[in-house]
């Protein structure tokens, strides 16, 4: 779905209110980062044991 389309779908499910829209985007996009960064955590190696 190109993007504008996907813009006006998350502005309709808002009701049309765009700063509701961006303010549900920007939550949505501090979640996604601290999953990744979870994530990249657990792939580290674990520095408190010797090898």
């Amino acid at each position: 779905m190109p993007i504008n389309e996907l813009i006006d779908r998350v502005i309709e499910e808002c009701g049309g209110d765009v700063h509701g829209a961006l303010r549900a985007l920007l939550l949505i996009n501090e979640r996604l980062e601290a999953e990744l960064q979870y994530c990249r955590e657990q792939m580290q190696p674990d520095r408190r044991t010797l090898h």
